[in-house]
């Protein structure tokens, strides 16, 4: 059976009154860490991770009852001129712009930009 130091017992004790201690930590050198990266340049581990891209050719603002009245053959017109590039969103952000193009009997994107990450 092992041995419990009296100080052990009693911080042990202040912790059950609710009281608090501040602890002492051991310093670390601010050098580089050691062992592998998580992500390397080829990023790998995140090859196969499914997404969902989203193409945006324009967004539209109406009213409740216009859009209950909306009828075939009905007209909307949005707010992106026809010359204007499409965006193309990944979770609710644009990763990309392009010109929408026709392949084969389906649309597709030709990419013109890619977005610039967000500065940390």
């Amino acid at each position: 059976m092992s041995s419990i130091s009296l100080e052990a017992v009693a911080a042990v004790a202040a912790v059950a009154a609710g009281a608090t201690q501040p602890i002492a930590l051991p310093e670390l050198d601010a050098g580089a860490g050691t062992g592998s990266a998580l992500l390397t340049t080829s990023n790998a581990l995140l090859d196969s991770i499914d997404v969902t891209l989203s193409v945006v050719v324009g967004q539209s603002r109406t009213t409740l009852g216009e859009l209950l009245r909306l009828k075939e053959a009905d007209l909307l017109t949005i707010d992106r001129k026809a010359d204007y590039p499409v965006d193309v969103v990944v979770n609710g952000n644009v990763v990309a712009r392009g010109q929408l193009v026709v392949i084969d009997d389906a649309f597709g994107v030709r990419v013109t930009e890619v977005a610039v990450a967000a500065k940390a």
